[in-house]
């Protein structure tokens, strides 16, 4: 804890009197001054210590007396009473209320040693604290390495010391942990500042409210990674030290870990593969082996694709997803390019990963209903398929096969291309002769009452004989014949497309 001016008069046997101001303001060093203008010679945080000599009790210096302190980023005037003043001079205290300087009164038995020593007492044993408390926290961070996987322990206890968000990148970008949870939305902001700078080297910057520091991990002659640590307020001294105790830690491993979470990836792809060739048996062996975590129970699978550009990401974010990691879901991806996700079938199940493909943008996929992991084989096809072949409309969305099939044929073609095929199925019921018995209104008629002559000629209010001709009117426009079910979808779709 920093040295403050309520530290000080927590000294009874200084005596010290508070006449105005706030006790919490930090006192970093003590000086004693008569001058008029002592500015030069004080630094910001500074406890002033002055009789008043050179000024009087009425003085018209005093406001400019108390805004050269207070412009000099001096906190606290301790006025020494008994020599020169009988008391603190009533304009000082104005002046100082006004420009939220606080001012001590101190005693004329109180030396202004005793308060120089009192002060450098104190912030020596500020010093000794700070550096026991960072001594702790160096131990902590090198528990948190010797337990696995180091580089997430470290990086996870890190973040809680510094109450801050942290995220270790691997050289190509890869996001290797972070810390917590939300951190990982800001990976692509610091590997854009990365890759402004074309350089690994320590940096820092803004992100929203927060200033993050940058720092290369394994070195910056080739570095392997790097460290961003983020918060609202800056890093004091000790606190550097420890984020540098950080570096020095994930130095040592952070290439390697680089390599095992490439193996391990490789590892979970291999045991994916197995269990949708129908292989369960043989992928329970391998996972178990390896140390993969499986599911249990009823599962659900997803399959998910985003931009090639953005696949990584999308992995990355589902692998760090905690709530998976609980649940012990499969995250890998397959020979396609997709990220497939093997989770159990429980209550929010695929609320998670919809919140994960939500964060990462051009991403989307499909989900299937929960089955046994030997189904899974059984299905998969019909969900990769439905993954690769989903429309636009639905970026950022994790759809069930029920969703699919709400979505509609329509979305998955462009409108300019529905309307021109629309366009070109109809037109021959447009011709100019064909307008003048309308003969769109009567094939409309026709195909809303599925083929029913009667019920279609009563909606028109025309005979039925009459009906009977423009049918077979269209039916030589068209070129091809009513009894068609083919000729009826795709009349019926052209409308539907027409009227949208």
């Amino acid at each position: 804890m920093p040295l403050t001016l309520a530290g000080l008069l927590a000294h009874r046997d200084l005596h010290l009197h508070l006449r105005t101001g706030r006790t919490d303001v930090v006192v970093q060093w003590a000086h004693v001054s008569e001058l008029v203008d002592p500015t030069p010679y004080v630094d910001r945080g500074t406890l002033l210590l002055t009789t008043g000599l050179g000024l009087g009790r009425t003085s018209r210096r005093w406001p400019e007396y108390v805004d050269r302190l207070a412009r000099a980023g001096v906190p606290v005037v301790g006025f020494g009473v008994g020599l020169r003043h009988a008391e603190v001079p009533p304009p000082l205290i104005a002046e100082a209320a006004g420009r939220r300087l606080s001012v001590v009164e101190v005693p004329e038995a109180t030396r202004f040693s005793a308060v120089v020593r009192a002060v450098a007492d104190g912030l020596v044993t500020e010093e000794r604290a700070e550096q026991a408390a960072a001594m702790e926290r160096y131990r902590a961070l090198v528990r948190a390495a010797l337990t696995p996987p180091p580089h997430r322990s470290v990086i996870t206890r890190l973040a809680g010391q510094l109450d801050a968000w942290v995220l270790l990148l691997s050289r190509e970008g890869h996001l290797l942990a972070g810390a917590p949870e939300q951190a990982r939305r800001h990976a692509e902001r610091v590997r854009l500042e990365v890759a402004r700078t074309r350089s690994w080297h320590s940096a820092v910057f803004d992100v929203g409210g927060d200033r993050v520091t940058l720092l290369p991990v394994g070195g910056r002659a080739r570095a392997a990674g790097v460290l961003a640590v983020g918060r609202a307020a800056p890093l004091h001294r000790h606190e550097r030290g420890v984020v540098e105790v950080a570096v020095d830690l994930l130095s040592l491993g952070v290439a390697q870990t680089a390599e095992v979470l490439g193996s391990e990836r490789r590892e979970r792809a291999t045991v994916l593969s197995m269990i949708l060739a129908g292989r369960c048996e043989a992928a329970a062996d391998a996972a178990e082996s390896l140390g993969i975590p499986l599911p249990d129970g009823p599962v659900r699978i997803a399959a998910l694709t985003a931009p090639v550009e953005r696949r990584a990401d999308l992995l990355e974010a589902l692998e760090n997803e905690n709530s998976l990691q609980i649940v012990s879901a499969l995250v890998a991806g397959d020979d396609s390019g997709r990220v497939v996700v093997v989770l159990p079938a429980v209550e929010g199940d695929a609320g998670v990963v919809q919140n994960v493909t939500s964060t990462v943008s051009g991403s989307h996929g499909a989900i299937g209903e929960p089955v046994e992991m030997a189904d899974l084989s059984r299905i998969w096809p019909k969900i990769a398929a439905l993954a690769d072949t989903l429309p636009a409309t639905v970026l950022g969305r994790l759809l069930t096969t029920r969703d699919v099939a709400d979505v509609g044929l329509l979305s998955y073609v462009s409108p300019a291309e529905a309307d021109g095929w629309a366009f070109a199925m109809i037109a021959p019921l447009q011709a100019e002769e064909a307008r003048r018995t309308d003969l769109l209104g009567t094939v409309r008629a026709y195909l809303a009452h599925n083929g029913n002559s009667e019920a279609a000629s009563t909606a028109l209010g025309i005979h039925r004989r009459t009906l009977t001709y423009r049918l077979g009117r269209a039916e030589a426009l068209l070129g091809r014949s009513f009894s068609d079910p083919g000729l009826r979808a795709e009349l019926w779709l052209a409308f539907t497309v027409r009227e949208r």
